[in-house]
């Protein structure tokens, strides 16, 4: 190659580089607000968006909206003063991380609805688990607890001495109450176990922050002979049990009776199908009595995720995997999104070129995490609160611009930017003060 040559091929790739658009970012500190009455038709039809349970359903083409929820568990097996009528220490152990695997399992994999007959109901995912969780100041704890007390060992559902409400066990023994979910364990009075008149079965009782697990040991144990060998059908009862009872805490009702949710029809509540009206098919919702409980419809797990956003006591049940910024958990709007729910995010949130996201509740961020409007993108806040849920401080609102095209960020209804390091107040705001 001639210098001349050489020289005119390095000029073209200068000029290549000196022609190309530079991007410029920066965090806004004022947001305009926009008149659009598209956005007033649209609140009409929405009512209050924050406060339904069907906004909270999560959205299959877009889970990540839609971190999941850890609901923090121990369990406490009671036991009379020798130790008896309930789970031996490690057989105790044992069954709890059994039934835990168990409960968690039929979480993850949610079933189809049996009722009604022929339906098209979505099989969704719930997007909430449970994590046994120890109490940090007791040392080697793995938030499993035995407790032997000859009053509070056992509990009766029917009678005179009934007991199934008594709260007197949970003031005694519970375990970091109000923090973390405790699951009480009680079994048969031992002056039961042989009397033919005495039926038991497995069963329970949920209260605002804990529930009762009632002959749980007594069905984990329950055995029959099958072709020769010994078998344990009840075993995996109790799960559902606890699944049943972690609904109620978290707002879902008995699913025979007029629940609140068109998704979950009433019906005789059938212990088993028998082939024959009324109880021909048996319905398999987890808010039902009976032994196929493992079906939760998109109304019951919206509930259930409105209620661990909105309600404080129950938010406090959960793991605040919302404080720590994960960037592999950062959220992409490529496309029209609104959020008309309250989210806690674990990631930065980045809108790209021909998305637009519009928050209309509250979504709390982690310290360090950025909402990025990057050309083309755009961001409204229609009564939106954006916040740090933990103490600290989120990064901010970032807008980039590469040559005519940049971010658009505005507001219609008033909305707040809280705890965030590069602070932003709206256009009514500065007005105001001006």
């Amino acid at each position: 190659m001639s210098f001349k040559a050489f020289f005119v091929t390095i000029l073209v790739i200068l000029l290549a580089f000196s022609c190309k658009t530079k991007k410029n970012a920066k965090f806004v500190n004022s947001i305009q607000k926009v008149e659009d009455r598209s956005l007033s038709a649209r609140l009409q039809e929405l009512g209050d968006p924050c406060r339904d349970p069907m906004n909270y359903v999560p959205d299959p083409d877009h889970l990540d909206h839609f971190p999941i929820k850890y609901i923090k568990v121990n369990f406490h097996i009671i036991r009379d003063n020798e130790g008896k009528g309930n789970f031996s220490e490690v057989e105790g152990t044992k069954y709890m991380n059994q039934l835990l695997w168990s409960a968690q399992g039929s979480l993850k994999k949610n079933r189809k609805m049996n009722l009604p007959v022929g339906n098209d109901t979505p099989v969704l995912p719930l997007r909430y688990t449970y994590k046994l969780t120890p109490d940090p100041s007791i040392p080697g704890d793995d938030g499993i607890y035995f407790h032997n007390d000859d009053d509070h060992y056992y509990v009766n559902i029917k009678g005179k001495n009934r007991n199934n409400y008594d709260k007197k066990v949970f003031e005694k023994y519970g375990i970091q109450k109000g923090k973390v979910l405790n699951v009480i364990v009680q079994d048969i009075h031992l002056d039961s176990i042989g009397s033919k008149t005495f039926k038991a079965s497995s069963n329970g009782i949920a209260f605002s922050t804990w529930v009762k697990g009632g002959y749980w040991y007594h069905t984990a144990n329950y055995t029959e002979i099958v072709d020769g060998k010994k078998t344990y059908p009840l075993k995996w009862i109790p799960p559902k049990n606890l699944n049943h009872e972690i609904g109620h805490v978290f707002s879902l009702k008995h699913s025979w009776r007029r629940d609140g949710c068109d998704d979950t029809p009433m019906h005789e509540n059938c212990w088993s199908a028998t082939g024959k009206p009324p109880c021909e098919v048996a319905s398999n919702n987890v808010m039902d009595y009976n032994p196929y409980r493992s079906a939760y419809t998109p109304c019951q797990i919206g509930n259930v995720l409105m209620t661990a956003s909105r309600n404080p006591t129950k938010r406090n049940l959960l793991i605040k995997r919302w404080c720590k910024l994960r960037e592999n958990k950062t959220i992409r709007i490529s496309e029209d999104i609104e959020w008309n729910a309250c989210k806690e995010l674990e990631g930065h949130i980045i809108i790209e070129k021909g998305g637009k996201l519009t928050i209309r509740c509250k979504v709390a961020l982690p310290a360090g995490a950025r909402i990025e409007v990057q050309p083309g993108g755009e961001l409204l806040l229609d009564g939106a609160e954006i916040y740090n849920d933990c103490g600290e401080k989120w990064e901010g609102i970032k807008v980039i611009t590469e040559g005519d095209l940049s971010g658009k960020v505005n507001y219609y209804r008033a909305s707040k930017i809280l705890n965030s390091k590069n602070a932003v107040v709206m256009e009514e705001e500065m007005n105001q003060k001006s």
